[in-house]
């Protein structure tokens, strides 16, 4: 974990250095690390751990009951339930309810688990997508906390804190899922449901409550409101761009990872004209290979314990516990990555990446094939599918920030919304592949994926990067170290 809120293992995603400074202003004071570390992370760091700890491991091994490719379709409604946090950071700039909003996020996750077991196929999907809203609009509630309580050169620090936090639940749920899952299914949900229930009355407790205002910045100069297009003029209304809005990774739904507080005026299809504009040039391109190859591994992560099980003989509750090692031994390779991105720059980091991605996934659908395989060599294999994200969610935002500097907050949006949308397809039709072909066509249609998205990224960004590479932003001034 950086200083600046580079990803945990849950994958959420790097910020690049230059979106938000560290001490922009003469009178900011760095904050004492005690004083960094709230007693509010507590109740998210369970709502976190549910969600890519215990739902993950759980909901598969459950589902599984009415066949692999609704496995796929639950992990896909999981995941579409990212398309929650935009609603509840929209209801908390307007009400300011940020308490009653989280007690209501780690409700929700509590009773979508309790009823998981209980319901049938239909009913699991709505329950999925609820478990999968509720962690995005709780970690989005999170991120508010901070930029709406601190000053702005606090939160890369806060922000860092906070996910680390998010990390260890993440790594604790992972250790309570290997032990549940021993269980029966009633009774090893029933039991998950108290981890978010437990989020209920701390966050009553320890969650502050908020107002309307802003903490002001010690020396900074007043904005002009002379206009109503200038920021902060009469006209504007407060809001909050999601900018470098990160992934929890494959693991888990989309969400923002964090937030710029602006002061804008809205106006009609200003987002969508910004959308078509982001569209144009090297970014798209970029979307056009990150969709593909983020969709190939979302596969695995889909059906993670399943295929474990069935196609290389290793229970849940080993493949849960060797997750959470695996998250552990990730945690020094956020720093690595950070650093060899601002060496290397982030084109050269993506492309090796997912380079070792098409590798690791291709073993994979071999070793599956093959059958008999000792559990460590396919469980190796997944820890380097898993230690590449860890570039991989650094080296994005980084890239993302020079090539849309100008629009970093909307370009990382549409990242953010292209993750979730390559996420819910990646667990839709690798489910439905693993059904009717077998695991090993659905890593190598994985594998397959990520070769293509890949093979795009390669023919454009590298090879523009090639021809012209004075002209490309130094990578060390945008890249998370």
């Amino acid at each position: 974990m950086t200083a600046d809120g580079a990803p945990g293992p849950a994958g959420r995603t790097a910020r690049a250095s230059a979106t938000a400074p560290q001490s922009g202003h003469p009178g900011a004071r760095p904050a004492r690390p005690r004083r960094l570390l709230e007693p509010w992370f507590a109740p998210f760091g369970l709502i976190n751990g549910t969600a890519v700890g215990l739902a993950p491991i759980l909901l598969p091994v459950v589902a599984v009951h009415y066949g692999i490719g609704h496995v796929g379709l639950v992990m896909g409604a999981f995941n579409l339930g990212a398309f929650g946090a935009p609603l509840t950071g929209a209801l908390a700039d307007r009400y300011h309810a940020y308490r009653l909003l989280a007690i209501m996020c780690a409700a929700v996750s509590a009773v979508s688990l309790w009823l998981f077991p209980l319901a049938g196929a239909p009913f699991q999907l709505l329950l999925a997508l609820a478990n999968g809203g509720a962690f995005a609009g709780a970690v989005t509630v999170a991120n508010l906390l901070i930029v709406e309580r601190r000053p702005q050169p606090e939160w890369n620090q806060r922000l860092g804190w906070l996910e680390t936090v998010l990390s260890v639940g993440q790594g604790g749920a992972l250790i309570l899922a290997a032990w549940l899952s021993g269980l029966t299914a009633r009774t090893g949900l029933l039991i998950a449901a108290l981890v978010p229930a437990a989020a209920v009355p701390l966050g009553a407790l320890l969650i502050p409550r908020v107002t309307g205002s802003k903490p002001m910045i010690p020396n900074a100069p007043a904005p002009a409101a002379s206009s109503p297009d200038v920021p902060g003029g009469p006209g504007a209304r407060a809001g909050h761009h999601l900018a470098s809005v990160g992934h929890v990774g494959e693991w888990g739904p989309a969400s923002p990872s964090r937030i710029h507080h602006l002061h804008q005026q809205h106006r009609p299809f200003d987002g969508l004209r910004s959308a078509v504009r982001l569209m144009r040039g090297g970014f798209g391109w970029m979307l056009a290979a990150w969709i593909p190859a983020y969709a190939g591994t979302a596969i695995i992560f889909a059906l993670y314990p399943v295929l474990f099980s069935r196609a290389f003989g290793v229970p849940p509750r080993a493949s849960a516990l060797a997750f959470a090692i695996i998250v552990l031994v990730s945690l020094p390779l956020f720093i690595v990555a950070g650093k060899a991105c601002g060496r290397r720059g982030p084109v050269t980091i993506i492309v090796g990446s997912l380079a070792a991605r098409v590798l690791l996934l291709a073993a994979l659908a071999a070793f599956a094939a093959v059958g008999h395989i000792p559990a460590a060599v396919p469980l190796a294999a997944f820890a380097g599918v898993m230690f590449a994200w860890s570039f991989l969610s650094v080296a994005s935002p980084a890239l993302t920030a020079q090539l849309c500097p100008q629009a970093e907050g909307d370009a990382q949006g549409a990242l953010n919304a292209a993750s979730g949308l390559a996420g819910l397809i990646g667990s839709v039709v690798g489910g439905l592949v693993a059904a009717s072909l077998g695991y090993p066509a659905a890593l190598a249609l994985g594998a397959a994926a990520v070769l293509a998205g890949l093979t795009v990224f390669a023919v454009t960004l590298l090879r523009a990067r090639h021809r012209s590479p004075a002209a490309a932003p130094p990578a060390a001034t945008s890249a998370a170290t």
